[in-house]
């Protein structure tokens, strides 16, 4: 009997807890029966304690709150929205009476959702779910009995590629448009690239009205030549997937103000001071201004454009009319614009200013190592020199022939080989400025000719005729034509003049009896403007300062003992128009190179 007490009285306190947790669902009375408190027979009262018992265990496990069940969604399941979220709608069953709670990746998004009377429940409303892995509880809720055990699922939200995109005024300036574009015309072409899904169909809206589509392999895209119109316009942009999910919509509001004015030039000039070097302009009065773009560069050769690396400052102030550049080299020349934008992407440019005036000179001397001025056959001859540039800007050098002489003379006929061979050459470098491989004539360049040159070439024809037609060839002449140029240059105004004299004697002789039959003479004189002779390339690229060797190489291809030629090149300083400074030639003066005759 005592043990069946204790049994009971340690039932009944282990079921305490519970009953108070779960109490509620059932509705039924927690107290003792009075017929139980007043029994005195012991076998009524383990009766009545058995029964008593019993019944509390069948409460307990009636008033328990059981777990919801989810019919609308299985577990681990993937769903696909629009937009970097989604909404679900959970359907179940549960207890009657309950409310449900809804936790969706730990925290409470719903609660108070009613169960119905059958037992069921939704929401209505919805639940919010984020892309990728979502953890969903639901927890029923009695209000006497307590909370359930959470029944949980996992979704898997899968959603197309955000897309976005950007608007530039075309696809080679690269300029992104923001809100207002400045344009030149009413309704400007606009350039629109993208990112989206890869594989997916992408529309193209302007104005409510759907204008393209392009369809992305790669997850890109690009609209070209959209038309916008003068106002506000509207630009959306979205897209579909083959399986039918749209991306999100991208939208963008862009101003279009027409431009139809170029902003004013600017009257650059400015000055050398300590600081560095001063600029001022005019400035610009243009409503619609963008910006001032000072360029510098130091090649007189190149175009001073305002795009790439050649901007030194950009000044957004309209009224800022100066600018001092302090990043210069003393001595160098430097050579600036001032170009002015406006907002519709007019641009003008001032006049070039060069800081300080270009100086264009050059010095050459003599340099070791060879002095021997004789050469065996088959054997070359060297003397080098440097060429330093003194000017104050990079400049070209061109080198210019003044003459080549050969003593003596050979005979043009019986010359069956070249005599000598001559080139103009880097040794640092190995670059080969000029060459002839082929000297065998004296040249006398037309520049350089002042003192005066005379040629003379005579032709010989021969007549063999038969005039009385008897079959004897009874008149027989030979005719000479002699030629002689002469040439002669003086100096002009800043030019050189050459006056060249051609005299012709045209004498025909009987060859029978060896007299004169006519003799004739004629003379033509003309003059010309003579400049030197370029010959080879360019030694390109002389920075100020900046030093280039020359060496001259000579080889006695085939000259006889004691035999001599002489020559003597210039190097004239070059601009980028191909203009040369005559007033600033430099030689190497009269080199004469002797054959020893060595073999």
């Amino acid at each position: 009997m005592i043990k069946k007490i204790k049994l009971v009285i340690v039932l009944l306190l282990c079921s305490v807890t519970v009953i108070a947790y779960t109490s509620g669902c059932s509705g039924r009375s927690e107290s003792l029966s009075p017929e139980i408190a007043a029994s005195d027979s012991e076998a009524e009262t383990d009766l009545l304690y058995e029964n008593d018992i019993s019944e509390k265990l069948s409460d307990i496990k009636e008033k328990i709150v059981n777990s919801p069940t989810i019919t609308s969604h299985l577990p681990n399941e993937e769903l696909r929205a629009n937009g970097e979220y989604g909404l679900i709608f959970v359907k179940g069953y549960a207890d009657k009476g309950c409310k449900i709670e809804v936790y969706v990746n730990g925290i409470l998004e719903l609660s108070d959702i009613a169960v119905d009377n059958n037992g069921c429940f939704e929401t209505y409303d919805g639940i919010k779910i984020i892309k990728g892995e979502n953890t969903i509880e639901l927890v029923a809720v009695d209000p006497a009995w307590g909370k359930s055990e959470p029944t949980k699922i996992s979704v898997f939200l899968d959603t197309p590629k955000k897309i976005i995109f950007k608007v530039y005024d075309n696809p080679d300036s690269l300029k992104e448009i923001e809100s207002i574009y400045f344009s030149k015309v009413s309704n400007p072409f606009v350039y629109i690239d993208g990112e989206c899904q890869s594989g997916s169909q992408v529309f193209l809206q302007v104005n409510n009205r759907v204008v393209s589509e392009y369809k992305s392999e790669d997850g890109t895209f690009l609209f070209e030549n959209t038309a916008l119109n003068l106002g506000a316009n509207e630009i959306a942009v979205w897209s579909l997937t083959d399986d039918g999910y749209a991306s999100n919509l991208a939208l963008k509001d862009i101003m279009v103000s027409k431009d139809a004015g170029s902003p004013n030039p600017s009257d650059l000039s400015g000055y050398i001071a300590g600081d560095g070097n001063h600029l001022s302009w005019t400035p610009s009065t243009d409503e619609n201004f963008s910006s001032y773009k000072i360029i510098r560069i130091e090649d007189p050769c190149a175009n001073p454009e305002y795009f790439g690396d050649d901007v030194i400052a950009t000044l957004s102030d309209a009224s800022v009319n100066s600018y001092i550049d302090n990043e210069v080299e003393e001595g160098r020349s430097y050579f600036y614009t001032v170009w002015t934008l406006d907002e519709a992407g007019y641009t003008v440019s001032s006049n070039v200013l060069a800081l300080p005036k270009p100086v264009y000179s050059v010095s050459m001397e003599k340099i070791p190592p060879f002095e021997d001025v004789s050469a065996g056959r088959r054997e070359w001859f060297y003397r080098y020199y440097e060429i330093t540039n003194t000017g104050n800007i990079t400049l070209d050098l061109q080198p210019m022939m003044a003459w080549i002489k050969l003593n003596p003379e050979p005979d043009e006929e019986m010359e069956l080989s070249p005599l000598w061979e001559i080139h103009i050459w880097n040794p640092d470098s190995s670059d080969y400025y000029y060459s002839d491989e082929s000297v065998y004539i004296t040249h006398v360049a037309d520049w350089a000719n002042v003192s005066g040159t005379t040629e003379t070439e005579t032709e010989y024809t021969y007549n063999d005729e038969d005039t009385d037609d008897d079959g004897v060839d009874d008149y027989f002449t030979k005719t000479a034509t002699e030629t002689t140029t002469t040439k002669k240059t003086s100096p002009g105004e800043g030019k050189r003049i050459m006056t060249i004299t051609i005299t012709t004697t045209r004498t025909v002789t009987d060859r029978t009896t060896v007299a004169v039959v006519s003799e004739t003479t004629t003379t033509d004189t003309s003059t010309k403007i003579v400049e030197p002779e370029k010959i080879g390339s360019l030694v390109e690229g002389l920075e100020p300062g900046g030093k280039v060797k020359i060496a001259v190489k000579v080889q006695n291809i085939s000259a006889g003992n004691q035999d001599t030629i002489t020559f003597h090149f210039h190097f004239a300083p070059v601009d980028c128009g191909g203009h040369y400074f005559t007033d600033e030639i430099v030689s190497t003066g009269d080199v004469t190179v002797k054959s020893s005759g060595r073999s």
